[in-house]
């Protein structure tokens, strides 16, 4: 777990902790976003787009758009505790984890809503 001191100290960085936010903020929408799009069907949905291969879109279950709010879940977790505890160690690594942990959430959230669209369409 974190020490108090770990904690206090990443508090008053106002940079990590905004870039912290938004990164949690963009994981939690995704999680709202897969909660809210997902119905129980009988047919095959779109799961995932591909330019490879015999055919571009992909099609699955409906369970298996779960995998969106679980990945928001996990990478949120786990970036966000790799963070703050990298923090009173290394800053700048701690900085780019989060910037780079914020590109991956708002590259997510534009997947998630191509496929999103996509099942949409299809029901």
């Amino acid at each position: 777990m974190f020490k108090k001191k770990e904690l206090i100290q990443f508090s008053r960085d106002r940079l990590s902790v905004s870039l912290l936010a938004a990164f949690l903020l963009t994981m939690l929408i995704l999680f709202v976003m897969t909660l809210v799009n997902i119905h129980v069907s009988d047919v095959q949905l779109p799961a995932h787009y591909s330019e490879y291969g015999s055919t571009n879109i992909y099609r699955e279950r409906w369970y298996s758009l779960l995998s969106f709010g679980f990945f928001a879940l996990i990478v949120g977790g786990i970036n966000s505790y790799l963070i703050i505890r990298l923090h009173s160690t290394r800053r700048g690594l701690a900085m780019g984890l989060s910037v780079v942990s914020l590109c991956i959430g708002v590259v997510a959230l534009v997947v998630a809503a191509a496929v999103f669209r996509l099942v949409a369409l299809s029901l």
